[in-house]
């Protein structure tokens, strides 16, 4: 018999019986195990499962899962956490000087204004009326000394509005010396105003706010004052403090809250040689000068002018000090013949030739061609001072002026003694006499009686009568005495 010669068909036999082994082997693919796993796992937005142990073609089961947000109480929540909540805020009050300046709510260091503010309006600006009242003297909605509207309205910084919200209380506020947006701020004195400068960022920060309750004929009434540093929380003043600021001068109450020493002085401060200043420039030659109670101003010898200047915290030979007409003369327009070289000293003085008269300045210069960095105020008539009332008449105030040369007198007689007060008994031999500090009473330098007064104006409640006849140059040690009878000093 003859052999196939065909292909044979064993490998064919043997290829479908493996196949058929490795089926029955293979494992069911895990679905229940899958479902386990899904109730097993943590929601999230998008939950990737690992391969199972089978090959499933190696690839990662990935499916998306709607979430359910679970149900909160969240009245229980919120009693239970500690979150910050707006809480309603109600300004402490000073009560004394000397918490005045523990608080150190302005600083104690130029450009700050705060403290003499506070101390013109406790002094000058407000006063108590028959009632008991305390009222302005102004109209805060006239913009005088740059007062407007503070508006207390709702701050999201505090959560809650700065000061309290009643019904029938206004607030304004005044301090902001930028005289572009508040015209009237000008008129401040000179004292609240020496030391700003829109190029140091903190000389405008500091504010005042007054609460009013009513008005009646054109008088508002301060129910309280408060102190802030650009309308953050601040304090309320006491009006016992007030009272206590009202019976000190300027200079005492800046040395009372922590100024080392006072001096009418105001600095400049110049930027180093070729570079612009920057707001943000240190003011350290300002400090340096209060530190060391530098000074620098004009003083009266024999009527002229004497240039003054003490403890220059830098000894320097070129350093100067100049005298000018007025506080508006540029600093190349000082008076001929009328300024110094320091020469190293820190202290001294300079004689001019030149009579004295209000207005004039002093100016002191670290070097040559430069601004100047340190300037008295122009001299009033009276060298800031104010009048002075007679021990035992309360009708009569004196103030010592000066003019061109010459001192002078003013008296401020109250309206209620009438025009003719100088023939009355009391006053008819009255007579007011010029002395040297210290001299006894029969050496007087020149004397006036007062029926020889003229009146020159008036205020609210006194008409101002002045002398118009005086023989001495001003000087700094000169004074005056009012008798009303023959060597019968009253002042």
């Amino acid at each position: 018999m003859k052999s196939s010669s065909g292909p044979s068909l064993w490998p064919l036999v043997l290829f479908i019986f493996s196949l058929l082994t490795g089926l029955s082997a293979r494992e069911e693919l895990p679905i229940t195990n899958l479902t386990a796993e899904f109730n097993r796992i943590s929601l999230s937005r998008q939950i990737e499962l690992p391969p199972s142990k089978t090959n499933l073609n190696q690839t990662s089961l990935i499916r998306r899962v709607k979430l359910t947000p679970p149900r909160l109480n969240f009245t229980e929540e919120f009693n239970k956490t500690p979150v910050s909540r707006p809480v309603k805020l109600t300004p402490p009050t000073i009560h004394t000087i000397q918490d005045l300046r523990n608080i150190n709510v302005f600083g104690f260091q130029p450009p700050s204004h705060g403290f003499a503010l506070l101390w013109w309006l406790c002094s000058s600006e407000t006063y108590i009326d028959i009632n008991g009242d305390t009222v302005l003297r102004s109209n805060p909605n006239a913009g005088h000394y740059g007062f407007h509207h503070f508006y207390n309205l709702f701050d999201n910084n505090l959560g809650d509005h700065l000061l309290p919200v009643v019904a029938g209380v206004h607030y304004y506020t005044v301090g902001n010396l930028n005289p572009n947006t508040h015209p009237g701020a000008i008129n401040l004195p000179y004292d609240v105003r020496r030391y700003y400068n829109r190029n140091i960022l903190n000389s405008n920060s500091e504010r005042l706010i007054i609460s009013n309750t009513w008005v009646y004929n054109g008088v508002f009434n301060v129910q309280s004052i408060y102190i802030t540093n650009h309308y953050h929380p601040g304090y309320e003043i006491a009006p016992n403090l007030v009272a206590q600021i009202r019976n000190l001068n300027l200079g005492n109450f800046l040395n009372a809250v922590g100024y080392p020493s006072y001096s009418p002085a105001s600095c400049h401060v110049i930027p180093p040689p070729g570079r612009r200043r920057k707001r943000e420039a240190s003011d350290w030659e300002c400090i340096d000068m209060l530190k060391s109670e530098t000074s620098v101003q004009v003083v009266a010898r024999n009527g002229h002018a004497t240039l003054l200047w003490e403890n220059i915290p830098w000894n320097e030979y070129y350093s100067w000090v100049g005298l000018y007409n007025s506080e508006t003369e540029g600093d190349k327009n000082y008076i001929a013949d009328a300024w110094q070289w320091t020469y190293n000293a820190q202290s001294g003085s300079y004689e001019t030739s030149t009579q004295i008269h209000p207005g004039m300045q002093a100016r002191f210069f670290r070097r040559e061609y430069a601004r100047f960095v340190l300037k008295s105020p122009g001299i009033d008539e009276a060298c800031w001072e104010e009048p002075v009332q007679f021990s035992n008449d309360e009708n009569f105030l004196i103030l010592l002026v000066f003019r061109t040369y010459y001192a002078g007198v003013k008296l401020y007689i109250n309206k209620s003694l009438g025009s003719n007060w100088q023939y009355k008994d009391k006053y008819y031999y009255g007579w007011v006499g010029f002395y040297y500090r210290g001299a006894p009473n029969n050496s007087y330098r020149s004397w006036q009686w007062l029926y020889n007064f003229e009146k020159i104006g008036e205020n609210s409640d006194y008409n101002v009568y002045t002398d118009g006849l005086n023989k001495d140059g001003i000087t700094a040690d000169l004074e005056v005495r009012v008798f009303f009878a023959i060597m019968d000093m009253i002042a």
